[in-house]
This record gives structure tokens, sequence and C-alpha cells, in this order.
């Protein structure tokens, strides 16, 4: 028997396969680089034990009941039908809101003083600094391929919220990068939207406040004297993460560099509640953020839901984000999680809001089942999310192609032109969406996750879903079978 044919052969896939290797070698050194790719350890989504819930020592709010027509929304997220519906003069829709990162000096400086692109593109991981590292966090990426890999300064972004003001904005909420209750120049930033009188919302993870010597040395203040100083902003509201109150859960999904980092958040929200943060019920100041909602915390996030509205303090509860870590949350592809377990949980919010009288049925099904439960979600089509390289996007749950509404808000020499926020607002598709859903007569108070449901089709006119059936944390039926499923126990309720 001769072997000399498929030896032959098998030296020609050696080969073959050699070339395809070097051609991705070749490839890869031809991209940007992901500035992010430091390794993260996954959140042990099997591990069983009886968990030890922790919540901070805050006194209910509404022991006599909650004041008539009580909604436990956070300040400045969500607008009213009739306020998504106003015009500028020139007939465009106003911009009512932004997402915005707002890049430390420090970091900007660094970034932006390195002479090619290239390196750039690698400085932004290597100097971007956060107290945390988050499994699941939407910031630890950037889509690269399209920026000239500068960081926005503060001058630009003031530019930008200048422009924005002119449109209409209202609010703006933090969302990246890192902690700006950690920057030097914050309450600079807080007296620029205090003059501006816009509402200004930053999401936080504020457990490193504890350290009074950190504080002390950076502001000139104690803890709760720097958390008084920002609530004499009336403008300024915390968005606290609060993923889960058993300590061991809470630390494997911040993985957080601060030690004791649950006990240090509850101290923290200990001290904002006696400071009033969460006195007036007409202005919530503070809200929890239970996101992302992931197979190890979805058993407590009914628990977080009750404790913080009962304290006057709104949750907003979420699945992953499909950007950033979190598109490779693997509770994406699981059926049995985003058919079952996630519309179980939201059947439950809403049932516990129409026991509490804090909701009607008639009120669902008026403003529709909301991505956060409870709570309007209306930000796709009232405003826009713009990263802190310059790219303009839809908003942060979804970074691909199709959500991003321009490559670079910044051109040229580094200025932002008269009109160009306006020309980017104005095509894209969060704006036709909005224009679209006002002339059809089809506005509702809340809308469906566009960003984050996979099969959701946007407009009349496309075929194409934004997010691919499978890659969405929510299932295109989602909302219809929570509103179903909501109907059929209230019915029986009702007749028993």
């Amino acid at each position: 028997m001769s072997f000399g044919p498929l030896a032959v052969f098998l030296k020609i896939l050696l080969l073959t396969l050699n070339l395809v290797k070097c051609s991705q070698e070749i490839t890869n050194m031809n991209m940007p680089k992901n500035p992010f790719e430091n390794p993260v350890s996954q959140p042990d989504q099997t591990e069983k034990r009886e968990k030890q819930q922790v919540f901070p020592d805050v006194p209910e709010k509404f022991t006599d009941g909650y004041p008539e027509g009580y909604r436990p929304w956070p300040k400045g997220w969500s607008f009213t039908v009739d306020k998504m519906k106003e015009k500028l003069p020139d007939g465009t829709y106003k911009m009512l809101t932004l997402d915005m990162s707002i890049p430390s000096a420090e970091l900007a400086e660094k970034v932006n003083s390195i002479p090619t692109r290239e390196e750039r593109a690698v400085a932004i991981g290597k100097f971007y600094t956060c107290k945390h590292n988050c499994p699941r966090c939407f910031s630890k990426t950037m889509a690269l391929e399209d920026s000239d890999c500068f960081i926005l300064t503060w001058d630009e972004n003031k530019k930008i919220i200048d422009q924005a003001a002119e449109l209409g904005l209202e609010t703006v909420k933090f969302l990246e990068p890192g902690e700006l209750l950690d920057d030097p120049d914050l309450f600079k930033y807080l007296d620029y939207f205090k003059e501006k009188n816009i509402n200004f919302s930053i999401f936080t993870k504020p457990a490193y406040l504890t350290d009074e010597v950190e504080v002390k040395k950076k502001f000139g203040l104690s803890p709760k004297e720097f958390l008084a100083k920002i609530k004499g902003y009336e403008n300024v509201s915390l968005l606290v993460s609060f993923t889960s109150a058993d300590p061991e859960t809470e630390k494997k999904l911040v993985e957080s560099s601060v030690e004791d980092y649950s006990n240090k958040r509850n101290q923290i929200l200990e001290m904002m509640a006696e400071l009033g943060f969460n006195d007036d019920p007409d202005n919530q100041r503070m809200a929890l953020i239970c996101a992302p909602v992931l197979k190890s915390n979805i058993d407590e996030a009914f628990d977080i839901f009750k404790w913080g509205i009962k304290r006057n303090i709104p949750v907003v509860l979420a699945p992953t984000m499909v950007s950033g870590r979190g598109a490779e949350a693997e509770e994406i592809k699981s059926i049995d999680f985003k058919d079952r377990q996630l519309v179980d949980l939201w059947v439950e919010l809403y049932d516990w809001l129409i026991k509490e009288k804090l909701m009607t049925m008639e009120q669902i099904e008026q403003e529709g089942v909301s991505p956060y439960a409870g709570f309007a979600c209306n930000q796709f089509i009232s405003g826009m999310f713009i990263r802190m390289n310059g790219q303009v996007q839809g908003c942060p749950g979804n970074e691909t192609q199709k959500f991003r509404h321009a490559r670079d808000i910044k051109v040229g020499d580094r200025e932002i032109p008269t009109g160009r926020l306006e020309e980017v607002w104005k095509n894209s598709v969060s704006y036709e969406m909005r224009k679209e859903l006002i002339e059809d007569g089809e506005i509702t108070l809340t809308q469906a996750c566009y960003a984050k449901t996979g099969g959701l089709k946007l407009l009349k006119k496309h075929d194409d879903a934004l997010v691919p059936k499978d890659k969405g944390s929510f299932s295109e039926d989602f909302y219809a079978r929570v509103l179903e499923t909501i109907k059929a126990k209230h019915t029986a309720e009702t007749v028993e």
C-alpha cells in the first residue's frame, strides 16, 4: 500500500492552514486594537448557596400609604407624550436628552498628546481608569475603526451641550468613563449644568467615597460633606448601582478594587438618605440601578425593587446591554432566561405595582410594557449617546453599525461647527422613529427597547430588525407576553 498521494495531500493541507494563519495575523496587525483587552473573570452563574442579603439601614417613607398619583421614576430620565411632541420654531422635534461621556482632563491630555492614531487607540485602554472591573461593563470597549481616537475635552463637551440646548435639551446623564464623582473637576461640571438649567444625573458605584482620607485630599471635604454639597445642586441626581444585596454576589458582579464593597455602598446610601436625597416624592434625587439582571441576581431583583420604592428610591431594572462586555453575556443565548425568567419577573413587578395602587391595569395597557418595569422608557427617540471618542449612538445599549448616528462628532481642527449636532439628530434613526410614531398617531409613553430586543422592527419602511433575533437580551414577543400574562392574572383575581 502506497502512502505517497496521502503524504502529498497532508503537506498541501498543512501549507494551506499556515497561509490562512499568516493572512489572519497580517489582518489583525492592520486592525485597531481593542484598548480594553484586559482579562475579566466570568460571573459564576451556577453557584448554589444560600444568599445573605444585607440592605442599607434606611427607613421606609410611605408607612401611611403612597401620595396620590405617586410614580417611582428617576428624575429627568423620561418624558411625557406631550413633551415628545414639542417642536422648535422651524418644525424640528426637540432633542430632549443626551447620554454623555465626560473624560477627565488628565485622561484627555494623556491620550490627545500622542501623535499617531494607532498609539492613541492603545493609550485609551492604558490610561482609562476605573475603580471597578465589571464583567458586563458596556463601556469597557470602543468601536475604533471609524474614530481618530482623540478623547473629548471638557471644552468640546460644553460646545456639544450648548448646541444641544438650542435643540431643546433638558436632561443629561453621565455614563462613562469611570467614576465622575472621583474627578477633581466634578464641581466645575455641576456648576455648568446648574448655570444651563439642565437636569444632570450621574451613574455611580460610590462605595469608594467612604475613604475619608482620599475624599478630603481631593475635595477638602468629609464624605458626608461631599454628598451634602452635591445635594445642594437641585438639578443633580445620583443613580447608584445596586445589583445584589448579597455581598458575595455583588462582589462578583462589580469586581471592585474597594474592599468590603457591598457594606461601603450601603454606608453611602445611608448617608444620602440622612441628607434627604429621597425626601421629596415629587423630586426623586436618588435611584438604584439593578442592571444588568442576570442569572446570578434575578432571584433578588424583586426584593431590591420593593425595598427601593418603599423608601422613595426608584429602582431601574434591565437585562444586559448588547454592547461592550455585555454582548458576551450567556443570558442573551438562553431561551429559558429570556422567555421564562425575565417574563415572570416583569409580571411579578407589575402585579405588585397594581396591588400597591401605584399603577392600574388600564395604565399599563395605555403606556405599554416597559423594558424598565413600571417606569417609562422613551430615551431612544428622545435623544442620543455621545461616547468619549466622539462617536454618536442611538443609546448605550447597542454599539453596532445600525445604532451609530455619526462616526465622530469631532472634525477637522477638533472644533464642532455650528449645526453639526442638529444635522446628526435630524438624520438619526431615533429622530425618524419619533417622527413616524407621532405622525402615525402611535406614540406612547414607553417603547420597547430598540437596542436590546431581538427581531424588533423599527420603521415601517424597513423590513429588517435593528437587532437580530438571537442577539437581543429581550425576545421579540417579550412585551406582548408580559402584557397578556398580567391581564390574565388581573382578570382572574378580579373574578375571585
